[in-house]
């Protein structure tokens, strides 16, 4: 006889019927019980913790634009120690305080989008402005202006910015004229994770765009930048700063200064940029299913042999039915 090859094999069904109210149903109900509980705590042993994220961070370049709101301040030093104060800004309330003095040349502004996406991935910011005839040099200065800055990975957000250099002397003394250029990073600062509405629950993070200098500014301290960052601090979830990172300057004889601002947006340094957001309930679901199904089909397995084992070997009593058999007899 030629050697014959298993080409299909079929599992020979049997049935165990027992009553509704007996041990045999109440065992069977606790070992598929137990088959869809332990996957639980098995996921709950493989991740210490919580069984889902709470948050999620989110890496996205905003989309930022510069809309001309700024303020520049500088002292001069003066002949037998007095200094005078040069100053410029876009803010009418500021200007009615400091008389109009509106001594600044131009506002420069160059943007950048190098791998042209749309997004502006470095934006330069320069102030120019001459010195008293009398004076001897530069003493301090003060820099600040704001960005709209719009994320939607997530959902919309338009994000408060700031970028401020606050009362910073100059490289070396005098400094009669040349030009100042500080570079660095948009970052993100951030207190509490930002909510996004979702299916049965519209709640979203809202913030607070009243810090902007206005009307209700009655006195130069409110205009500098500690009481804007304060106000700002205080009143959002999360705001963009500027992280300065390196300074280099050149000396001319111009006799004018100019202090320039350079900021990196996104790009490879995109983790700076990174909002924190809280997941909703179906991204916990979907994250706490992924695990718990693949766990639970084994658990389902393994209570199926279980369950083989205990009818085979009598441990618990049944009427077994063998339909086959049945059939045929």
């Amino acid at each position: 006889m030629k050697h014959l090859f298993n080409l299909h094999r079929k599992v020979v069904r049997i049935d165990y019927r027992n009553q509704l109210c007996s041990f045999a149903t109440f065992a069977t109900g606790c070992v598929v019980l137990l088959s869809l509980i332990i996957p639980y705590y098995v996921v709950q042993f493989i991740n210490p913790g919580d069984v889902w994220d709470r948050y999620r961070l989110a890496y996205e370049q905003p989309r930022v634009h510069f809309d001309y709101r700024y303020l520049f301040l500088a002292e001069v030093a003066l002949p037998e120690a007095r200094s005078e104060i040069v100053t410029c800004s876009s803010f009418e309330p500021y200007n009615e305080l400091t008389e109009q003095r509106q001594e600044c040349g131009v506002i420069k502004v160059t943007s950048d989008d190098s791998n042209v996406d749309g997004k502006v991935d470095a934006l330069a910011v320069s102030v120019s402005f001459n010195l008293p005839q009398e004076a001897t040099g530069l003493k301090f200065y003060t820099f600040y202006f704001f960005l709209d800055a719009v994320v939607k990975s997530r959902c919309l957000f338009t994000i408060p910015t700031i970028i401020s250099l606050d009362k910073v002397p100059p490289p070396v003394h005098p400094f009669p004229s040349g030009t100042i250029t500080h570079s660095g990073h948009l970052t993100s600062s951030q207190t509490v994770a930002l909510q996004c509405p979702f299916f049965m629950r519209n709640i979203k993070s809202h913030f607070n765009h009243n810090y902007l200098p206005g009307e209700n500014y009655t006195s130069l301290h409110q205009f500098l930048p500690p009481s804007i960052l304060d106000e700002i601090e205080s009143s959002n979830a999360v705001y963009f700063k500027f992280d300065p990172h390196r300074s280099h300057w050149t000396r001319d004889g111009a006799g004018e200064v100019t202090i320039r601002v350079e900021v990196t947006i996104g790009g490879e340094d995109s983790r700076r940029t990174a909002l924190l957001y809280n997941t909703s309930i179906w991204q916990k679901v979907a994250q706490f299913w992924m695990q718990y199904f693949s766990v639970l089909v084994v658990s389902l397995w393994i209570a199926d042999k279980v369950k083989d084992w205990l009818f085979e070997r009598f441990v618990i009593r049944a009427m077994e039915v063998v339909p086959w058999k049945e059939k045929y007899n």
